[in-house]
């Protein structure tokens, strides 16, 4: 009796295909096998496949893969099947009663035959499918007889130099022999590759028209997805065994032909790193010398350039080189933080560079945000636009009838780095790095001359309101909404432990646009209609500003009107002092976009809200922007639209201590939907996907 068999189904939503194969199957003559085992390997489905097969078919093994890969799935079933031979059938396939015992006879005539084909008919059994795989053009492949009638005695039993693994028999001694199949090619061409390494260990592999298989064409996978893959691991097999003619094969590659150059970009770099994988230096390097004047002749200078530096990635040959810009740098705000937790999140895994137009020190961070971006580099580029105008704020606005684009400094800087992530919407600097991230709280400006955000590879948006703003204003989507992270508890907060204080923390903006000066009128207005407020409470507001600032000025002003209100004006406060001023505090006030309709000043977000509710403060914020997204009005806080509201809700509170308890509970509860916890995690994933691609990897 001959040795035991394995039968192996990879299946990736299939579920359609597995009742018709698994029957062919359980029909088969096996009595000449000392056993048969079958195993399907899936690739995450998710259309019930896992549960049809373990109802309907016990007696098949399953093994859940990790990944969709269906190389990595052959090897997973490959390394726990127990038969002698392994026999590999797509999950479209239906056999006929022989099909085994056809391959079996074959492969037991001689021992060096390590591998053997079925012959596979279309379903309408009337058409060959395949009868082997012969090379056609440079590297491109097909089925030998394909499409052409069915005739039994038109193809015989011979060997082949390439075979199909869509039905197939290995002999056990053959794997051990060759390896593994390589899981970089995930999908299609594995068996070439296999094919090439079989006979390179002097194996043979053979087709025979005694085994005979249906195929459902394309059935589990689409003419697209075969297409791209068909010609990405093209390269991959040039790479690995053909190297010398990886440079001439660029120019006859259906990526080329079809302008499909994001997609021939990524392959030719997967094909270099099997390049270097599996030939010597020497052979390497003139490979790579070659293929130097054909990527600048399709790609350009630019693009040349930054494969080279993604090559020197894609080979661990250095660490990762992002580059941070910040033209705001120089001072305090909620988007300098959120990008600053970005470097903080990625210092370790990168060599990270922060570009900033101002003098300034990292050391500051540490006291604004208590985020230690020390372990980064600075580097200073000034504009000389902004500094001939001897300009604190880097205003984008100024820019409009120059010839050049002074932001062209910044563009240059940019292909120094392998990410270039600008990070507070300075719409005007082309990004010339391999990769590149726009950080959008708003897309506050129309497009305008030298609009670059739409050359950015990501956009990641903090809220649902920029979201839509950016789809509405620039026709831009989202790559990723990434909630600000807000990590403002203190320990020494608690819920009946609180000052009769009233707070706001908002930038002292020139414009105004936070509302403190209307704020102030609202709370003043409070102690006037109500005494017990006027000498029991008290209304600070913080935020930063700048010496010389008209508006904390005119505040300022608006505050001595109220000379009987207790009201304070605290500025660029450390992040200790706004923590002991949260842990104070009952009511939080947040009123930017207060009688606004541009969209751009209403509040995007909203991190001082998130803060001040960690500390069991109830908000009564803005009925608009971001707010929306923290605040349930009357679960968790208040939301408002006019200065009676406010007035309203604040004295509600006041007057009604249970409320007031179960508000800032609520509040509290809700803030740790917006933790730095689970911005680390969202920022890892979202980089462990950018690396991958950067080093010329596919999302699986």
């Amino acid at each position: 009796m001959c040795a035991g068999v394995s039968i192996i189904v990879v299946n990736y939503n299939g579920i359609k295909y597995l009742d018709p194969c698994f029957n062919s199957i359980a029909e088969l003559d096996t009595n000449s096998f000392e056993f048969v085992e079958i195993i399907m390997v899936d690739n995450l489905s998710d259309d019930g496949s896992v549960d049809f097969v373990k109802d309907k078919y016990p007696y098949i093994r399953i093994i859940q893969n990790n990944v969709n890969s269906y190389a990595k799935a052959l090897n997973w079933g490959i390394s726990e099947s127990k038969g002698d031979y392994i026999a590999i059938l797509n999950n479209d396939m239906t056999v006929e009663k022989n099909w085994l015992k056809g391959l079996v006879d074959v492969i037991k005539k001689d021992r060096l035959i390590g591998a053997v084909q079925s012959k596979i008919l279309f379903s309408d059994g009337k058409t060959i499918n395949s009868v082997g795989v012969e090379e056609v053009e440079d590297f491109y492949f097909r089925d030998i007889g394909f499409g052409k009638p069915d005739a039994f005695e038109a193809y015989e039993e011979e060997e082949r130099e390439y075979i199909t693994g869509g039905s197939v028999l290995l002999r056990r001694e053959c794997l051990q022999s060759v390896g593994p199949f390589d899981e970089d090619f995930i999908m299609y061409m594995e068996d070439m590759d296999y094919s090439i390494r079989c006979r390179d260990k002097g194996w043979k592999i053979f087709f025979t028209p005694k085994s005979i298989c249906y195929h459902k064409y394309h059935g589990t996978a689409s003419s697209d997805l075969c297409d791209y893959f068909c010609s990405r691991n093209r390269f991959l097999l040039i790479g690995k065994h053909f190297p010398q003619r990886l440079s001439q094969s660029v120019k006859t590659s259906h990526f080329y032909l079809r302008n499909e150059f994001v997609s021939l970009y990524r392959s030719l770099l997967q094909a270099v790193k099997k390049l270097v994988e599996y030939n010597d230096t020497e052979t390497s390097k003139e490979v790579l010398d070659s293929l130097k004047d054909v990527l600048i002749e399709v790609f350009g200078n630019q693009k040349a350039y930054n494969f080279f530096n993604q090559l020197e990635v894609a080979l661990d040959l250095r660490k990762i080189k992002v580059g941070i810009y910040d033209h705001a740098f120089h001072f305090a705000g909620g988007g300098q933080k959120y990008a600053a937790k970005i470097a903080e999140i990625l210092k370790d895994r990168y060599d990270i560079t922060y570009i900033a137009n101002k003098d300034i020190s990292l050391d500051c961070y540490k006291e604004w945000f208590d985020i230690d971006i020390s372990q980064c580099n600075l580097k200073v580029i000034k504009i000389p636009f902004f500094e001939s105008r001897r300009r604190f704020f880097i205003d984008e606005g100024m820019v409009i009838n120059e010839e050049t684009n002074p932001f062209n400094i910044i563009s240059k800087e940019s292909i120094n780095y392998d990410i270039f992530i600008n990070a507070n919407m300075l719409g005007k600097v082309e990004p010339l790095s391999s990769l590149s991230i726009f950080i959008c709280h708003f897309p506050d400006r129309d497009k305008e001359r030298f609009f670059s955000v739409d050359k950015y590879d990501y956009l990641i948006t903090n809220s649902n309101y920029g979201t839509f703003w950016l789809k509405e204003k620039w026709g831009l989507e989202t790559t990723l909404r990434l909630y600000p992270p807000v990590d403002m508890f203190n320990n020494s907060s608690q819920l009946n432990n609180k000052d009769k204080l009233i707070l706001s923390v908002a930038r002292f903006e020139y414009g105004g646009s936070k509302k403190q000066a209307e704020m102030v009128q609202a709370f003043g207005n409070l102690c006037q209609r109500d005494k017990k407020i006027k000498d029991d409470w008290k209304l600070i507001l913080a935020g930063g500003s700048s010496e010389g600032n008209p508006y904390f000025d005119r505040v300022r002003q608006v505050v001595n009107t109220f000379h009987d209100a207790d009201i304070e004006l605290m500025t660029n406060l450390t992040n200790k002092e706004l923590k002991d001023l949260y842990c104070k505090a009952a009511i939080f006030w947040h009123a930017c976009g207060l009688g606004e309709t541009n969209p751009h000043l209403v509040e995007h977000f909203g991190m001082t809200t998130v803060e001040a509710m960690q500390n069991y403060c109830v908000p009564i914020v803005i009925d608009g922007g971001g707010q929306r997204e923290i605040v349930e009005h009357g679960i968790s806080g208040f939301r408002f639209r006019t200065l009676d509201e406010l007035m309203s809700y604040t004295a509600k509170i006041i007057n009604n201590p249970k409320l007031r308890e179960d508000l800032a509970r609520n509040s509290h509860e809700r803030s740790f939907l917006f933790t730095s916890d689970i911005f680390r995690d969202i920022v890892s994933q979202f980089f462990d996907d950018i690396e991958k691609e950067l080093r010329g990897g596919e999302a699986l």
